[in-house]
């Protein structure tokens, strides 16, 4: 299981926006579509934690997100054979690294169900002290679009987005709501 220290700034776009920005970094972009099944229960929600699994060009990955001490959050992945993601995806809940960091946050994985699927058509474009990700959202009936930066080095990746603001002459006052809280509002709305 690998363990990081996600930091990232998150902006959401209009149309418009997110088409220009895709065209100036086309020939930087890697493009693919990844789907994002999300699951929730009343535990994981009162502990603020995320819990999804993600396919992404034929691989499955599971993705614990908690908060972390300071700035960001700690996430927790692993990776899945198809076979285990499609287990997990029809509702099962098997033995794994995650499952057992689950239970001993006192989890009841019983009660774990799945909330929404999230498909995003994402362009990673890498840039000086982090990566560019721009995402195009579909879920239940929705559609958005998000420049997310995540920092692999604080202090460039700090300079590379105060730099994309301004070139692109976009506006930063603080992270947008995530994927998953934008999926439970549309959910809620219904």
């Amino acid at each position: 299981m690998e363990e990081n220290l996600e930091i990232e700034y998150k902006i959401l776009l209009s149309r418009e926006q997110f088409d220009n920005l895709a065209h100036y970094y086309d020939h930087l972009a890697h493009v693919y579509t990844q789907t994002n099944t999300y699951f929730t229960s009343d535990a994981l929600q009162a502990k603020r934690i995320a819990l999804r699994i993600r396919e992404k060009e034929s691989s499955y990955e599971m993705t614990v997100k908690t908060k972390a001490e300071g700035t960001g959050r700690k996430e927790y992945n692993l990776a899945l054979t198809k076979d285990d993601a499609r287990f997990f995806l029809e509702g099962g809940m098997k033995d794994n690294e995650i499952t057992k960091m689950l239970k001993d946050m006192d989890i009841n994985l019983s009660e774990i169900t799945i909330l929404c699927r999230l498909k995003t058509v994402r362009h990673d474009i890498p840039l000086e002290g982090g990566m560019l990700s721009l995402d195009a959202n579909y879920y239940n009936d929705q559609e958005d679009y998000e420049m997310e930066f995540e920092l692999s080095d604080l202090e460039e990746g700090k300079k590379t987005f105060a730099s994309l603001l301004e070139k692109h002459k976009l506006q930063y006052t603080q992270n947008c709501q995530s994927k998953l809280t934008r999926a439970i509002s549309s959910l809620n709305k219904k």
